[in-house]
């Protein structure tokens, strides 16, 4: 990358539904990159930290006061001038039925808060360990977002990354790189593909199984003289169905055994501590055969319960037995996983391995589930070393080595909007203009690539357009090219679409000009990294724009807005 004598440290953040970790490298004099094994202590445990966020009312406004393990150790506190947030991230899927966003601390900046803190704390613990030629304002990074995200959605991270002074708007474009969830922990379980007898031809499907987000996607391995590469098999598929749901199938499991035998639960205290307890101590060691027991606190709230031993209670202890843990708790979840799986399986031929990583992926129980059910197919079903930070340090090596991987499935169609000579009995009566060049169809769609369309990385897709001149009204105004984005199959009108992003070329015509005369452009679409790059050439110059989106104040969806980021050069 050609910005590594001005940021020398590489910085990947994995901002999780309910963890988030951090891990670097840094390229030395002699340019060989050195990655630090662990953060922020150099041992070979690594600890994420809660993605959880603590907010006091301070002379009417809501200030962070505690983020991370510091903010959970203050749950105790219920004052009203207190709000706890947490699994935020989630909000960003648009594809999950959540409730709608109540807080009175918007979206945007609550992911941009809790990334200022965890930034703040993780920089000055690396330039503590780099010393004073590695200062902040030499890093760049690489931020983790799911594969199914959005591009609005990543467009809110983007934006949070800047509001939390990670970088400047004004900032390289290569400052902050995106990097799919999944691909980069691919490149993680690359390293290890000699180990796992993995060779050119070979496919391999990555299930990115975390506390919010369940991420697929699969990779065809490929080796040449140049070294071995990667490249995306399918479009890659997701949903939210993390482990955070196995969670809120416990707590439900405990409201009602302890509702059917009378307890009134009449705080909001109880049932959340013991559904931690459950997640840090006891989800892990579920194998689906042993019951697990968990210990009770001394609270008054238990004596009210008729009958404890009905529900499992034996004096401090309350007894789950495997098999309605299996059924009420963990199959709920772990079928919606395999049936992801499938998906993907059914897309390719000749799958050579399985790898499960994220906090969920190192479930034994999960692991196990996904032998059973696909273990005659694939040869090699297994988590890695350390799956749980897979994400995080696959990042590093996506940053240190961006084109690794060779070729992406487009997540969405892509176009723009277009005037198209009319087709009688064919296009609305509505749409009909008529221009100088003739009767025109106004709010075509032209496309550029259909939705899981495999483009390879730097390569661009290009088609060449005219701006034509229609009379005074043309003469020093913008001309404008509107881009859109559709989850789906391309349409032949915009018409009731929304538009993700726009190009304005200015001062095209002049009161020389005649009606007619038409200025062509080329537009291209850079869809090699994880975010789209749009680029047109008018007239020898040229003009970029990234899709760029922001967050309504007080929803749970991004909202789009028309956000010119056009840049000319």
């Amino acid at each position: 990358m050609s910005d590594l004598d001005d940021f020398p440290v590489l910085v990947s953040i994995d901002f999780g539904t309910t963890f988030s970790g951090c891990a670097y490298a840094y390229i030395p004099q002699d340019k060989t990159p050195k990655l630090i094994s662990e953060w922020p202590n150099q041992t070979m445990y690594y600890a994420k930290t809660p993605t959880v966020s603590l907010y006091k009312k301070n002379k009417g406004n809501y200030e962070m006061s505690a983020w991370g393990a510091g903010s959970k150790m203050k749950k105790g506190m219920q004052k009203p001038e207190y709000i706890h947030l947490y699994k935020f991230k989630t909000q960003l899927d648009e594809t999950a039925d959540l409730p709608p966003w109540k807080s009175p601390i918007t979206v945007l900046d609550a992911i941009a808060d809790y990334l200022k803190a965890f930034h703040e704390y993780a920089a000055g613990e690396i330039e503590q360990q780099l010393g004073k030629r590695y200062t902040r304002e030499r890093f760049r990074y690489c931020l983790t977002v799911p594969a199914m995200w959005s591009d609005k959605a990543k467009g809110v991270m983007r934006r949070a990354a800047i509001q939390a002074g990670m970088i400047k708007q004004n900032d390289k474009e290569d400052r902050l790189m995106l990097v799919s969830e999944p691909e980069a922990a691919a490149l993680y379980c690359e390293r290890r593909c000699n180990e796992y007898d993995l060779k050119h031809g070979d496919r391999f499907l990555i299930c990115d199984a975390g506390g919010g987000t369940v991420d697929l996607i699969v990779y065809d391995i490929a080796e040449s003289a140049e070294g071995r590469k990667l490249s995306e098999v399918t479009k890659g598929h997701g949903a939210t169905c993390g482990s955070m749901l196995i969670d809120l199938n416990f707590g439900n499991l405990l409201i009602k055994k302890f509702t059917m035998q009378g307890a009134k639960i009449q705080d909001d205290v109880t049932i959340p501590n013991l559904v931690e307890k459950f997640a840090f101590a006891l989800k892990p060691l579920f194998n689906g055969k042993d019951d697990l027991h968990l210990e009770l606190p001394w609270n008054s709230f238990f004596k009210s319960i008729k009958d404890p031993g009905a529900i499992g209670i034996d004096e401090d202890t309350m007894v789950f037995t495997a098999a309605e843990l299996k059924k009420v708790v963990f199959d709920p979840v772990v079928t919606k996983v395999l049936a992801l799986i499938r998906d993907q399986l059914d897309q390719v031929k000749n799958c050579s391995a399985i790898f499960m990583v994220g906090g969920f992926g190192s479930s034994t129980y999960l692991l196990d589930c996904v032998k059973r059910a696909y273990g005659h197919k694939v040869r090699l079903i297994s988590a890695p070393n350390r799956p749980e930070i897979a994400v995080v340090f696959g990042a590093v090596y996506a940053g240190l080595n961006p084109r690794k991987v060779t070729a992406r499935a487009t997540r969405r169609c892509y176009g723009i909007e277009i005037l198209s000579p009319f087709r009688v009995g064919i296009d609305p009566p509505e749409l009909k203009k008529h221009l100088v060049q003739g009767l025109m169809c106004d709010h075509r769609f032209s496309k550029f690539v259909t939705k899981g369309q495999l483009v390879k990385v730097d390569e661009c897709i290009n088609q060449t357009y005219n701006f034509t001149y229609q009379g005074l009204q043309d003469v020093g105004g913008n001309s404008k090219i509107s881009i859109y984005t559709i989850d789906g199959d391309p349409p032949q009108y915009v018409t009731g679409l929304h538009e993700s992003a726009y190009i304005l070329i200015p001062n095209l015509f002049t009161t020389a000009d005649l009606p007619g005369k038409s200025v062509s452009f080329e537009l291209k679409f850079y869809f090699g990294l994880s975010e789209v790059k749009v680029e047109a050439t008018v007239l020898g110059k040229s003009y970029t724009t990234r899709l760029q989106f922001d967050i309504d104040s007080h929803v749970n969806l991004p909202r789009q807005i028309l956000f010119n980021s056009t840049r000319e050069y």
